[in-house]
């Protein structure tokens, strides 16, 4: 995201506040929330009436009372402790304070009353539950919040390459849960407050090395790139503990995005940070005279026309931070910036809800990636995907009709003279002929169950049958299909099984569980809440 003392004391506070099953808002916020799968299932909420403050825990616990008969209603989690938001002037409020809150409503299972994961106070932004903040760089880009439809995008500027210089730091993780995945911050100072955001990367990433992110309460040492533009200065790690996490190289002009230029004569190809698979090439002639020097463009610059030069990313995010995909059946997500030479992204203008359009002179190649365990896992019809993109000028999602699908490099290709902020891929739900019910899935001589419990925190059991002696492999992926773990690869003889997942170390989110079976496989979803 020390001395013996130190440490002794911060473990066993934090072994005590487990033990009584409290809140993020009491202690670090360490895996200690009831947990939520994302944010749509979270009705939000606006509530008002008095806040009500019980400071006789170690750090205050906050309620609501909203029919003022005295009693709280909801609980209000604020978040850590040591959380203040990066992008307004909101307090916690005093006991008494007449207040509105708006947030996400779910069930409490510590107390008898429903709790509510703040978003704003009295109208003011109080923090986005779901911000990716690895892809953030240093740099919160949600004015005005990116949650309940609002957005202002997680490309960062270019200019966040130069900021950064190498560090080296030991300190003790404190971890936020109350995000949809998990933040670290590492307190240096022995202050019991943090000093500094910690960059793993997306809660998918394991690196090759084989280490493992650090628990809440862990004393580490780390090396990094360090960027001081947030309220915590963030470090991308690249070892932890003396082990590689991320080969530094990638900071350059993969991980970072790319500049391209008005007289290149060759095309840039600019690649999304975690999948080589996912990119867009710019072409020679992008920068044309006419319309002010670019080629024209739909939404914002506001007369900016002029620029030589611009630095591109591509960004692939979760499904659940595009914004307004309520209707749409999204299983892969992708923003798009372009900054100016002053640091602006030129594809927002003021006024833009979620991002505008830009227009080139030539045309700007596109691939977009997915895997076979993305198709099985979200259950969707691989024939029916379609690329589109967000249009700025009616707040539509609209179909790009010559993309080109790839079913055998599983890639979605098209070619266009714009480019959008924000981009999808959809499907249509796979015609079910293989299920018993929605528990079971039988696969000619073998059946696959629903994982139990389901949602689940940290451990889960899978079980399934094979009625004739296989070779046998029982795999792990995230949200994106990247392979997590393998938990049985080995021949096994009919008859029924169970092995145990243990999520310790990983983030809430969507997993999926794959079973093979000599030459056939079937894919089921879970849901990890912490």
């Amino acid at each position: 995201m020390k001395k013996l003392l130190t440490l002794l004391m911060v473990f066993s506070l934090a072994a005590i506040f487990n033990a009584q099953g409290m809140h993020d808002d009491d202690m670090n916020g360490g895996g200690m929330h009831d947990g939520w799968a994302n944010d749509d299932t979270l009705v939000t909420i606006s509530v008002s009436g008095t806040a009500i403050v019980d400071s006789s825990m170690m750090n205050p616990m906050y309620y609501i009372d909203e029919d003022g008969d005295g009693a709280a209603d909801y609980h209000l989690s604020f978040g850590p402790y040591w959380y203040q938001p990066d992008s307004s002037n909101a307090v916690r409020p005093n006991n008494g304070d007449n207040i509105t809150i708006t947030g996400g409503i779910e069930n409490d299972n510590n107390m008898n009353i429903n709790r509510i994961i703040v978003y704003e106070i009295d109208g003011e932004f109080w923090r986005d539950p779901m911000i990716p903040s690895w892809n953030n760089m240093g740099g919160h880009s949600h004015i005005g919040g990116h949650h309940g439809d609002n957005c202002k995008g997680f490309t960062s500027e270019w200019d966040n390459n130069r900021k950064m210089v190498d560090t080296v730091l030991d300190g003790i993780v404190y971890l936020d849960t109350t995000y949809f995945m998990d933040e670290f911050y590492l307190d240096t100072d022995n202050d019991q407050v943090p000093d500094y955001m910690l960059n793993f990367g997306p809660p998918w990433y394991v690196p090759a090395s084989g280490a493992e992110r650090p628990n809440d309460g862990d004393a580490i040492s780390i090396k990094g790139k360090l960027m001081s533009n947030n309220m915590f200065p963030m470090v991308v790690i690249y070892e932890l503990n003396g082990v590689e996490w991320r080969d530094s190289s990638e900071m350059g002009n993969k991980f970072g995005g790319k500049w391209f230029h008005k007289d290149m004569t060759s095309p840039e190809k600019i690649q999304s940070p975690f999948d080589d698979e996912d990119f867009m090439r710019v072409n020679p002639g992008w920068h044309t005279n006419n319309n002010g020097g670019m080629g024209g463009m739909d939404h914002g610059w506001n007369g900016m026309m002029n620029y030589d030069s611009l630095y591109a990313q591509m960004l692939e995010v979760f499904p659940q931070n595009m914004p307004y995909t309520g209707n749409e059946n999204v299983f892969a997500g992708y923003e798009i910036g372009m900054f100016t030479p002053n640091g602006n992204n030129g594809m927002w203008g003021e006024g833009d809800e979620c991002g505008g359009m830009m227009n080139f002179g030539s045309n700007v190649d596109y691939q977009l990636h997915y895997n076979d365990i993305q198709v099985q896992g979200y259950g969707i019809d691989e024939n029916t995907i379609e690329v589109k993109y967000w249009n700025s000028q009616n707040n539509k999602w609209e179909v790009i009709d010559n993309a080109t699908l790839d079913k055998t490099t599983n890639t979605v290709s098209f070619s266009s003279s714009s480019a959008s902020t924000s981009v999808i891929l959809t499907a249509q739900p796979a015609k079910i002929t293989n299920v018993n019910g929605n528990t079971i899935t039988v696969v000619n001589d073998f059946k696959l169950n629903q994982n139990y419990p389901n949602p689940f925190n940290p451990s889960t059991t899978i079980e399934f049958s094979i009625n004739e002696a296989n070779p046998v492999k029982l795999n792990i992926y995230n949200a994106l299909g990247q392979k997590i773990t393998t938990l049985v690869n080995r021949a096994l003889k009919a008859g029924n099984y169970q092995y145990q997942f243990d999520a310790s170390n990983l983030a809430s989110g969507v997993y999926f569980y794959e079973l093979k079976v000599g030459t056939q496989n079937t894919v089921k979803k879970m849901d990890l809440m912490k």
